[in-house]
């Protein structure tokens, strides 16, 4: 569509219900008489936010509207922008991938800035949307972090073996801290495992589910990392025989990174375990996990459904948050009350009213789904369904009219029936409530900088127990390089199984058939299938399709 043939910005917002036609009238006339924006008018005449605006803008144009507070910056993207450039144009490089580069600009019909960051980039440019004056704090901030954070955490090093006393806090452990958490953003590492040994300490990244030892520190700096993240996670620093758990945050930019912080005692000392609750790929829509197609139309049937339950399953780290993020930020409009429940909250959306659950005080998923159920919603996410309780409360809400997004522990989609029955769900509610069920892995991608072309052959065939339709299909692997950490695989990506609950399911799920017998009625592409499909595309290897899948 020609932006000459898209929506005048007064007629969506009519149609989002933010203004009423009156108000509509009086703006365009202030607007004749000041010449200033349609969107600045309505703004100071206080007939919608500064948010709801750029929220019409962003729709206008075509793209997403994001809350720059809600956005971890990785660094790598500022590298490839000049500051002068990001400055000029008034906009944000906030994350690349492949062969893209993600900006926040304020006025998405600004071509000129697009195509500078094109040529600039040499990357192709996803545009999304926010306000102006968050764009213009975000540059003020970020920019000093785009250095090399390698050579800051060596400045921190010597810096703390030259003044500080073991077990002591000071400026520069403060300073090795954040950078460690900053590099980890640069890496897009999920965990910071912070080692001791009998000598030294090791710091280790987990990065697509894999650990990679990314430095090695004197271990007499290893008493003052550990006091410096206990004081900052207000845990008790006199404690070192019994596990502790926190937490804390860095600041980003504008943006506030959440830290999860374990401890465990060990002979040489304790153990600490960062996890980075909120990433930079968690940005991803539902068109960036890995779906198929094919996949894609089945689940986007479903989530256009009024109510009902959406399960998504798989292990732990298995990605199966982000695809319930992914879907919410889809169906994210102002039309609709979106609530949820977590634990914790690993990323925040805009317009959607999102709560954690406390045990200690005794506000756990159940007590606060009966209380979202009094907040008129029209889609409730429930971070897992753990008990009959949460469980059945779940289901009830989808057949009172809400769509209910949730996860569950279970090996593949057939098999989160039988779980749900063991949670204590009546089949009836399930068959009548159910409407999909979402299974998924994690699988490694071919690194782009060392991929090298391969040929399935007999030998792998036998090895690996694969189709011998792959005999001679034409893949890729990694040769490995210093960009993978020398693996061959660089990246993660989703494979899915999704089973729809049509009438003929339904039926079986009352008669509590198997799910080997639910399966075949079904019919659906499994796991393992959509990971073969990948390799013959190159995107993965047949030895990560077999290592996830079984």
């Amino acid at each position: 569509m020609k932006v000459s043939e898209k929506k005048k910005l007064g007629e969506i917002l009519l149609e989002l219900g933010v203004i009423s036609e009156e108000e509509l009238r009086i703006a365009l006339k202030e607007q004749s008489r000041t010449g200033e924006k349609l969107g600045e008018v309505i703004t100071r005449l206080g007939f919608a936010t500064e948010e709801e605006i750029h929220m019409a803008i962003a729709q206008q144009a075509g793209t997403r509207f994001v809350d720059l507070r809600d956005i971890i910056i990785n660094p790598d993207a500022l590298t490839l922008v000049p500051e002068h450039v990001a400055k000029e144009f008034k906009l944000v490089p906030i994350k690349i991938d492949d062969n893209t580069i993600t900006i926040v600009i304020s006025n998405p019909f600004n071509f000129k800035a697009i195509d500078t960051i094109r040529e600039i980039t040499g990357r192709e440019v996803i545009v999304y949307t926010s306000k102006e004056d968050d764009i213009v704090k975000a540059l003020e901030n970020v920019y000093g972090f785009a250095v090399s954070i390698e050579e800051e955490i060596e400045n921190n090093i010597k810096e703390a073996l030259r003044t500080v006393t073991p077990g002591a806090e000071s400026q520069p452990v403060a300073s090795l801290v954040n950078n460690f958490v900053l590099k980890a953003l640069q890496l897009d590492a999920t965990d910071i495992h912070i080692e001791p040994s009998e000598k030294v300490t090791r710091i280790r990244y987990r990065i697509d589910g894999v650990l990679h030892n990314i430095f090695t520190l004197p271990k007499r700096l290893h008493p003052s990392l550990v006091t410096r993240i206990k004081i900052i996670s207000n845990l008790d620093i006199g404690e070192q025989r019994i596990p502790q758990d926190g937490s804390f945050s860095l600041p980003f930019g504008i943006k506030m990174i959440n830290i999860r912080v374990s401890t465990y005692p060990t002979p040489h000392g304790e153990s600490v375990v960062l996890r980075i609750l909120e990433r930079i790929n968690i940005l991803l829509g539902l068109e960036k996990l890995g779906f198929s197609e094919e996949n894609l139309q089945i689940l986007r049937r479903i989530i256009r459904k009024p109510y009902g339950i959406i399960v998504a399953c798989g292990p732990t780290g298995s990605g199966k948050t982000t695809t319930l993020y992914s879907i919410l930020m889809e169906l994210n409009s102002l039309e609709r009350n979106i609530m949820t429940i977590e634990d914790p909250i690993e990323y925040r959306l805009p317009l959607i009213k999102q709560a954690q659950i406390n045990e200690r005080a005794d506000f756990t998923f159940s007590k606060a789904l009966r209380s979202i159920l009094r907040h008129d919603p029209d889609i409730i996410m429930v971070g897992e369904m753990r008990d009959k309780d949460t469980a059945t409360l779940a289901f009830q809400a989808a057949l009172t009219g809400h769509l209910v997004l949730t996860t569950l522990h279970a090996n593949n989609a057939a098999q989160a029936i039988p779980r749900l029955r063991n949670l204590g769900v009546d089949p009836y509610l399930i068959s009548v409530g159910l409407i999909g069920v979402i299974a998924q892995r994690l699988v490694r991608k071919v690194c782009d900088s060392c991929k090298r072309e391969r040929t399935i052959t007999e030998e792998d065939i036998a090895r690996l127990m694969l189709p011998e339709e792959l005999i001679g299909v034409r893949t890729y692997d990694g040769k490995g390089c210093e960009k993978c950490f020398h693996t061959g695989y660089r990246g993660r990506t989703g494979i899915f199984e999704i089973l729809e609950i049509t009438p003929a399911v339904q039926d079986l799920i009352l008669k509590e058939a198997p799910p080997g017998v639910i399966e075949k009625a079904a019919g659906y592409k499994s796991m393992f299938q959509d990971g073969i499909e990948k390799v013959k595309a190159g995107i993965t290897t047949p030895e990560e399709v077999i290592r996830v899948t079984g």
